[in-house]
């Protein structure tokens, strides 16, 4: 936590959970929590028994400064891009994240040049909202099912 706090006048403790620094170290720590929960992940998405590498990626093109938290590549001709969020209340997709995860997509299959199904899983804190953007996630998972 000490990187995010360096060389920045606090004043309170009130004042920190509040910024941009503190959601950013959040959802930091979430990213470790779920990669370090991947056989619980694997397990809620019923892909135990199936053969998989687990990594994180980014583009090599730095103009599209696109990446994926953890990416489940199976065995069965699936590959799940995992995409982890930390909110304090259910997490919702809107039209812009809807859009960031299609590229992301997007470009990881014209990198990759995998020709496996993919799916898009949603790991979040608390929860997932279903809203009009929704349809781009197959898979859901809450913080609650890492720990099962």
């Amino acid at each position: 936590m000490k990187r995010f706090i360096n060389n920045k006048k606090i004043d309170s403790w009130n004042e920190y959970i509040n910024s941009p620094s503190y959601n950013s170290w959040r959802g930091n720590s979430f990213e470790i929590v779920c990669l370090n929960h991947i056989e619980q992940i694997k397990s809620t998405l019923g892909i135990s028994g199936i053969e998989t590498n687990e990594y994180s990626w980014r583009s090599k093109d730095k103009s599209e400064c696109v990446q994926i938290d953890l990416i489940i590549d199976r065995k069965d001709g699936v590959i799940n891009l995992c995409e982890m969020k930390y909110t304090n209340d259910e997490y919702m997709l809107d039209y812009d994240e809807q859009n960031r995860l299609q590229k992301r997509m997007t470009i990881f299959q014209k990198e990759s040049g995998s020709k496996k199904a993919i799916h898009i899983t949603l790991i979040s804190a608390n929860g997932f909202k279903r809203s009009k953007y929704s349809s781009i996630v197959q898979n859901e998972i809450t913080g609650d099912e890492l720990f099962e």
